[in-house]
């Protein structure tokens, strides 16, 4: 399964870049979301894997989410022209099938 999702800020590119990597922001933009922990990398840089837990309700699932794309790499200075591309994969027996999320 393949799932996108757009929204639009009122904020500078990369003041919006550098909030989507912070981990401080993750509930703010990621609803349902209880612990999000690197298991190992940097977080929001491809290639690190996290422990994520998602909670609906009383329900809880547990996946772990794979960064495998940030383009561009700098967040500082994006032309207006350029779309910024977050990807990442979602895996996890309590997720069902893994997603991409771009």
């Amino acid at each position: 399964m393949r799932y996108t999702n757009s929204i639009e800020i009122a904020l500078p590119r990369e003041k919006v870049a550098q909030l989507l990597t912070d981990p401080a922001h993750l509930p703010k933009w990621l609803r349902g979301v209880v612990p999000h922990e690197p298991v190992n990398g940097i977080h929001g840089r491809p290639g690190t894997r996290s422990r994520i837990v998602m909670q609906s309700g009383k329900r809880k699932s547990e996946c772990t989410e794979t960064i495998t794309r940030r383009d561009p790499a700098d967040l500082h200075e994006i032309p207006a022209e350029l779309v910024v591309q977050f990807d990442r994969e979602i895996t996890g027996a309590a997720c069902g099938a893994s997603c991409a999320i771009g």
